[in-house]
């Protein structure tokens, strides 16, 4: 069954496939989704398959028209039925992948269908690479034999085409009693090799690269591609979705490969060099003061200092191209991409819990799966809601449960009824020299046993 994350990871998927006719980068449209239709696609969940001219053409249609929503597979119509592989045959693969460790996904899967594992009428080829891509344990390392990739520098022409980012070791501060490892976030245009945004930060966590690349964006446009490594923050699947949603592709280096992405690093020396080399860390007081340096050398030395391969300061050549800049013109919509977003399950109750904050919203969404969508500073006001989507769409909101107001308001739904004008624990009231008896008299119940003695009982020796 796909679930909300699966669906996104395909949608990304196809979105990475289109995304070169939505950026320019090709020269022919038509000729390059002939050569896709040539070579089997990994796609999440699907495992490898082929793909026609007209699916690539409908999905440049779906994105165009629907944007990231348009590109998600709708659920299997056969969803809650057992699987084709059983533990059994899952056992045999993973035998036979510890004796062969070599074999790819084709021989492999001939391999069992020569062993009598099962047969290819039982078990289809999509559904074995499917339950490969599925279980990333029985994946075939690659061919360490394969000769080794030619590598050459490039620079784009335009600005705004291609952006760098990675992550520097900044210097320790002191903080309270102890000291902490800052880390500075940059990102520079492949072009102009300007810094459209750079901060140093306490953490390096998606957090911290989000908040950076959202300001970026901000400042200088969209980008249309944007390069990163693969560490966890740049591979996680929101950072994937926000350049989705932007229209923009990303990238990943080659494990092990810094080389490929010579220009932040060779800025990265640069901060070195010019800048942590003069810094006195022990008399900054704060991360705040530490970036207000460091934005006043970036302004005042590397983005006016004239650059080698430029002729031209970066700002400068960035500037003398601004005409080519693609600014977002919706910063609200902005925001709303740029928020967290997890899944939660929302109880029976209406509740949910996020960051171990306890959160409320409407009845009908009890017992229901959804999106929930927000900023980390939103968690330090109470009063203020996250939000909640399904399969992309705003179903609501939710927010911090308030303990004290739940315990006095009124709940709605049937109850047990008072009696009609009398609250159930009034006590009784009584009138002026009136005088009740009380519900049990004993003496009543003497005269009654003597009624009912007869003569003969009473005589009788």
């Amino acid at each position: 069954m796909l679930d909300e994350k699966e669906r996104e990871k395909i949608a990304i998927r196809k979105f990475s496939l289109v995304a070169p006719v939505l950026n320019n980068q090709t020269e022919n449209q038509k000729e390059y989704f002939k050569k896709l239709a040539t070579e089997p696609i990994d796609m999440p969940h699907y495992g490898l398959r082929r793909y026609t001219v007209k699916t690539f053409e409908w999905w440049l249609y779906l994105y165009r028209r629907h944007g990231l929503e348009g590109l998600k597979p709708g659920y299997r119509s056969d969803r809650g039925k057992s699987r084709r592989i059983t533990e059994e045959i899952a056992l045999k693969i993973q035998e036979k992948k510890i004796a062969k460790p070599k074999l790819n996904s084709i021989l492999l899967y001939e391999e069992l269908v020569k062993d009598g594992v099962f047969t290819p009428d039982k078990l289809s080829p999509a559904t074995f690479y499917r339950f490969l891509a599925q279980n990333p344990d029985l994946v075939i390392s690659q061919d360490t034999g394969k000769e080794e990739k030619e590598m050459k520098r490039f620079s784009h022409q335009k600005i705004n085409q291609l952006w760098q980012t990675d992550i520097l070791y900044g210097p320790h501060l002191r903080l309270g009693r102890a000291r902490k490892r800052t880390y500075l976030i940059a990102y520079i245009d492949d072009a102009s090799r300007l810094i459209t945004h750079a901060r140093f930060s306490w953490e390096q966590n998606f957090v911290a690269i989000r908040d950076v690349f959202k300001e970026a964006v901000l400042r200088r446009g969209v980008p249309k591609m944007l390069y990163t490594d693969n560490g966890k923050v740049y591979r996680c699947g929101q950072l994937a979705s926000i350049c989705a949603s932007l229209g923009c592709s990303l990238l990943h280096a080659e494990p092990f490969s810094p080389n490929q992405k010579g220009k932040v690093e060779r800025f990265f020396r640069t901060v070195r060099m010019r800048f942590l080399s003069r810094l006195e860390p022990e008399k900054i007081n704060s991360l705040e003061e530490l970036n207000l340096r460091f934005w006043e050398w970036l302004e005042e030395d590397y983005q006016r200092k004239v650059h080698s391969s430029l002729q031209m300061s970066p700002l400068d050549y960035f500037m003398s191209r601004a005409d080519e800049v693609k600014m977002f013109p919706d910063p609200a919509l902005l925001d709303e991409y740029f928020l967290m977003r997890v899944m939660r399950k929302i109880n029976h109750d209406a509740t949910l819990s996020l960051e171990s904050i306890l959160y409320e919203t409407d009845q009908k969404l009890a017992n229901t799966r959804l999106e929930v969508r927000y900023e980390p500073q939103w968690l330090n006001n109470p009063a203020r809601p996250v939000f909640l989507y399904r399969d992309g769409a705003k179903v609501g909101e939710a927010r911090q449960v308030n303990l004290l107001e739940n315990a006095s308001a009124k709940r709605k739904g049937r109850g047990r009824p008072a009696k009609q004008n009398e609250p159930e624990d009034t006590p009784p009231t009584y009138t002026e020299g009136e005088v009740t008896e009380p519900i049990v008299s004993f003496s009543t119940i003497f005269d009654a046993d003597k009624e009912t003695d007869t003569p003969d009982e009473v005589g009788e020796v």
